[in-house]
């Protein structure tokens, strides 16, 4: 629900009343996002790697940059919506807004929580519920949501002096599906230990949190659990624990799931310590079938091998995707990619997802490099598509990265490139995966935004270098 105002809230009761009671053999399915705010603010920002920033005295400079699903589908407000708020603000000035000259301000900017309706935490006939900007007032009595499979938490907030979310997660003892994206500002801790049938869990930017049971004394972590997805800074040694009788945490040394998601946001991480935390946190899903790494820059820091002295055996893996930036000046992603690779042989399919670039709008003054996109027609304007076509594509010619993994010559039956803008970087690394890639039976490319010259020279660069002739290859 878009446009949601504090004066809304008895409509919002009455359509959540009418909805809980209407017949539903099916069960009850309630989307009761009255909000989509950011879902964090710790964009990706890149570490420049240049000469200039040599200088271990002068502030790091970075790179910031967006996903592309945030670029792509941010829209501003129209202009007949800054109207209605205008007459909104003549409603508010002509009684008490004349006597309080702040009240225009708090209408327009301040956060106005709508509480749910506690009636609504009996409905035995919930099976799916949404949640968004909203705050949670749960009832003195015990949670009855005994139908309740999926539970999405966006930017939930809690009454004071009580732990709702927890409470309310507790009570859905048939949860399968559980989403939390920023949430968990003051709680530090979630358990999940008694939820027997969970299946998917998903925890997004919720930077409060520290520490996630996944099981405890009397109960094992979720046996049925097949995915589980993170966005966050890098997680300590002790983000994923079982408890003791005695109260106390224990690392999981293995969390066995089929899909797992890492995405680290913020800034590029480059200090040793955080790369090794993060490789510890991936040792803990060794058995998955399908992983999705994604961070500031592509391949996530795994080039440092002393960082990374240790990986997981990555030998169940069939589905690998990779997102972040891919800067020209990048030097570290054939060696990442590799070590990658070479963990995993019996891998069938990968994917390469490129932020983009930032593009070069000048130095701000305190030493950083700002960027932002707003509108979808700037990005026509300033396009992401480029191509020279007199650029050195330097694929490795040394050392181990000579040979091509295993899997990439005789596995990988399906590439995948995605927001692709024919950097140089990224147009070495396609062209060093595709001569490779013996046995590939099908490629799918997704161009960046530009002129149709650009995606045409492009196009016939990319169709030149596979390997196999008789693969499927697909342009979007």
């Amino acid at each position: 629900m878009a446009g949601y105002a504090h004066r809304d809230s008895p409509a919002v009761d009455q359509w959540i009343a009418y909805a809980v009671n209407q017949p539903a053999p099916d069960g009850v399915e309630l989307d009761l996002r009255l909000g989509r705010p950011s879902l964090c603010h710790r964009d990706y920002s890149l570490r420049r790697r240049s000469a200039a920033a040599i200088d271990e005295d002068a502030r790091p400079r970075r790179w910031r940059t967006m996903p592309p699903e945030d670029i792509l589908f941010e829209s501003p407000s129209s202009g007949e919506e800054d109207h209605a708020d205008d007459e909104d603000d003549d409603d508010v000035l002509s009684d008490d807004g004349k006597k309080d000259p702040m009240a225009v301000y708090r209408r327009r900017f301040e956060p106005q929580e709508y509480s749910v309706p506690r009636g609504l935490f009996a409905c035995a006939a919930l099976r799916s519920l949404s949640l968004g900007s909203v705050r949670l007032a749960l009832p003195a009595a015990a949670i009855a949501l005994p139908s309740l499979e999926t539970l999405l938490l966006a930017d939930v907030t809690e009454s004071d002096h009580e732990r709702s979310m927890q409470r309310l997660i507790s009570g859905c003892p048939r949860l399968a599906d559980l989403t939390l994206e920023a949430c968990y500002a003051k709680a530090h801790a979630l358990s999940v230990a008694g939820l027997r049938r969970l299946r998917r869990l998903a925890l997004r930017c919720c930077h409060g949190l520290d520490t996630v049971v996944l099981g405890d004394d009397d109960a094992s972590p979720p046996s049925e659990l097949q995915a589980f997805e993170y966005r966050g800074e890098v997680p300590d040694d002790f983000f994923l624990v079982t408890t003791t009788k005695h109260g106390h945490g224990v690392s999981l040394e293995t969390v066995t799931v089929a899909y797992c998601k890492i995405d680290i946001c913020g800034d590029e991480v480059t200090s040793r310590s955080e790369l090794a935390m993060l490789g510890a946190f991936l040792r803990r899903f060794a058995g998955v079938e399908h992983l999705h790494l994604a961070s500031a820059r592509l391949g996530s820091g795994l080039h440092d091998a002393a960082a990374f002295a240790t990986l997981p055996d990555l030998s169940t893996l069939r589905r690998l995707e990779l997102g972040g930036c891919l800067p020209d000046d990048d030097g570290t992603i054939f060696a990442a990619l590799i070590r990658l690779l070479d963990l995993a042989p019996n891998l069938e399919a990968l994917s390469l997802v490129f932020h983009p670039e930032p593009l070069d709008d000048g130095d701000d003054d305190d030493g950083y490099r700002a960027y932002c996109y707003h509108k979808e027609e700037e990005l026509h304007d300033k396009h992401l598509l480029r191509y020279n076509r007199h650029s050195v594509l330097a694929a490795p010619t040394s050392g181990a990265a000579m040979v091509a993994p295993a899997c990439l010559r005789r596995r990988v039956r399906e590439i995948n490139l995605v927001h692709y803008q024919g950097g140089t970087a990224q147009r070495a690394l396609a062209m060093y995966l595709l001569r490779s890639a013996a046995v590939i039976r099908e490629l799918r490319c997704e161009l960046a935004m530009g002129p149709l010259w650009i995606q045409d020279e492009l196009v016939r660069e990319i169709k030149g270098w596979v390997m196999n002739k008789a693969a499927v290859i697909n342009f979007g």
